[in-house]
């Protein structure tokens, strides 16, 4: 008895030992070769939708550039307002154009660096958390708040005696605020003599020489052209705060497009688009 006991342990363990049959591996093979090819499928459908996100974007950019196509203030108006939510749609694009100020070349590293006028940076900015929260901050120590970038779209001015338009004092500001795409690497370019700066004194730097450079420079004829889409659910996407006792009501926003562009000749000399949704 003892006998057929062990020698029935004994076929047990050479079956257990000898691993999946045919038949299984040949499932197994199959139903491998089928994940590859929905995995192939699906990247390769991500890559069409994402070609086509970028081509629609860049043509909506150079179109809105063409036909020098900007928010307004009845637009930025309706944008705050309390019916926001149910008359505007949130898939729209709206352009917002900005002076590119030159800094000095910069011989040393062989480049023109500007600041964006009418932008302003924030560092990890606890008072943009509301719009932007990090839920690593909430469970790490010393966990820095998102960096965001805040877009002038209108704001209450008047006329100094020198005849310039200043921000009235005390004066109502409209931005909008996005996340830092200059830190985030969040816009595509193919065009590598055109990059984005990450500090808080210049913004974007172009690698060139200091020829090219000067007949926009002088002229200060660069300017920025941004393509925005607006976040309008009422209790998310809006912040009342101060800057520098000017009440400022912010909106969400997501960067879709950039073009730098020479207002003078209408030339375009660089391009950012949002790949992702």
């Amino acid at each position: 008895m003892k006998q057929g006991i062990l020698l029935f342990s004994c076929v047990l363990a050479l079956t257990a030992c000898t691993g999946p049959s045919k038949e299984e591996l040949r499932r197994m093979q199959l139903l491998e070769a089928q994940r590859a090819e929905a995995a192939a499928l699906a990247a390769q459908q991500e890559a069409q939708a994402r070609e086509q996100r970028m081509s629609e974007r860049s043509k909506g950019a150079h179109a809105a550039w063409q036909k020098s196509q900007r928010i307004t203030d009845k637009q930025v108006a309706a944008l705050f307002s309390a019916a926001a939510e149910t008359t505007l749609d949130p898939a729209t694009t709206y352009f917002v154009e900005f002076e590119l100020q030159p800094a000095r070349y910069n011989y040393g590293s062989n480049k023109q660096s500007f600041t964006i006028v009418g932008m302003r940076n924030l560092p990890n900015s606890t008072d943009y958390s509301p719009l932007f929260p990090d839920e690593k901050a909430q469970y790490q120590p010393g966990q820095s708040a998102k960096s965001v970038l805040e877009f002038v779209l209108t704001e209450e001015t008047e006329m100094n005696r020198l005849g310039q338009m200043m921000l009235k004092e005390r004066g109502q500001r409209w931005v909008a605020a996005t996340l830092n795409f200059k830190n985030y690497n969040s816009l595509y370019s193919d065009n590598s003599e055109w990059f984005w700066e990450p500090g808080l004194f210049d913004d974007l730097s172009w690698k060139t020489t200091p020829e090219s450079a000067y007949p926009y420079t002088s002229a200060r004829s660069l300017k920025l052209q941004m393509g925005l889409r607006f976040c309008v659910i009422s209790d998310r996407c809006y912040l009342e705060s101060t800057y520098r006792k000017h009440p400022t009501h912010a909106v969400r926003a997501e960067v879709l497009s950039i073009l730098v562009a020479d207002k003078k000749s209408g030339k375009i000399m660089a391009e950012f688009i949002r790949e992702k949704e």
